[in-house]
């Protein structure tokens, strides 16, 4: 960690006191010789910041700054102006790193010369402990499209940003939206779409832990969605197809495919568990839907269990 790192590491924290020193230990841990932490008290209302204080104080290696504005998004911006690396990766703070991460992302770049490597990962809960989570045993070397694609389908890989090293230069077009709870949604196909080639193994080399408190936990259980939640979401993936559609229009057939899964999805979700709160929501997954039509009962990459979920949908649609 001496002169300019090569890899510059972001933790971002919000009142997450109990989590926090286990994430920046398991990168203070790591063997790669050429990196900088950059630990993030991102206005915190309890104990955090001395936390992370006493963390600083021990390892003056760790690049330290204190913000009163919590968003997500600002507050990772603000990590990536002060970051110095040739390339960037994030870490959440209620997660951890598992040794040897950095180098294992560092030698997948730079010996297949991508703009973005990543690796597989595991999810520990406290009701079933560690199990794998987008984790495979194969090499992917992929162009934009279909690193897209990849990324959209959500089988071997996820929106989230850890797990991911990104060529710091990726960064000079692409920000992370500043008005958004749930930041990644809205830029990390964008750096997918805009990087020169994607490399990726899915050897865990990093763990996300969920908890009740994870901003992500109606991810895990439906019935914690909210209607606010959803808005953003419908929000970020219109945005997604307009966007990814002009990027990359080869692969537009497959874009407006995904916008609709994930619509006939959120449909079956909150009819399934009968969330009143989210009546707005089902009336905007049925207008798209009924717009759609039979548009997509063709497409090479429909889902059995989706026949299902339209059955559902044309069982419920009459509801009020």
């Amino acid at each position: 960690m001496i002169g300019t790192p090569v890899i510059s590491v972001i933790i971002l924290t919000h009142n997450r006191p109990q989590f926090v020193r286990r994430a920046v230990r398991s990168i203070m841990e790591q063997e790669f010789g050429s990196y900088e932490l950059i630990l993030i008290d991102n206005g915190s209302t309890d104990g955090t910041g001395e936390v992370c204080k006493g963390i600083v104080a021990e390892n003056d290696a760790i690049r330290f700054m204190r913000r009163e504005d919590c968003r997500i998004g600002s507050g990772r911006n603000a990590g990536l102006d002060a970051a110095r690396g040739e390339y960037v990766t994030f870490i959440d703070d209620d997660d951890y790193a598992y040794p040897g991460m950095l180098s294992f992302l560092h030698d997948l770049a730079e010996t297949y010369g991508a703009d973005i490597s990543f690796c597989g990962a595991d999810r520990e809960t406290e009701d079933a402990g560690t199990e794998p989570h987008f984790s495979f045993d194969k090499l992917l070397l992929m162009p934009p499209e279909e690193a897209v694609i990849e990324l959209l389908e959500r089988k071997l890989l996820n929106m989230a940003t850890p797990t991911k090293l990104f060529k710091k230069q990726l960064f000079k077009n692409e920000r992370f939206r500043e008005d958004r709870k749930y930041d990644d949604i809205s830029t990390t196909y964008r750096l997918f779409a805009s990087a020169n080639k994607i490399v990726g193994h899915g050897i865990p080399k990093y763990c996300f832990y969920r908890h009740d408190g994870n901003h992500s936990s109606f991810t895990d259980n439906a019935k914690k969605l909210l209607s606010d939640q959803l808005d953003e979401y419908f929000t970020a993936y219109r945005e997604r197809t307009v966007w990814l559609t002009e990027k990359l229009p080869s692969i537009s057939d497959y874009i407006h495919y995904s916008e609709w899964s994930f619509l006939l999805s959120m449909y079956r979700k909150i009819v399934s568990n009968k969330l009143k709160n989210c009546e707005e929501q089902r009336k905007y997954c049925d207008a798209y839907l009924r717009w759609a039509g039979g548009r997509h009962l063709g497409s090479p990459w429909i889902k059995p269990f989706e026949f299902d979920y339209l059955k559902l949908y044309y069982e419920t649609r009459g509801e009020k």
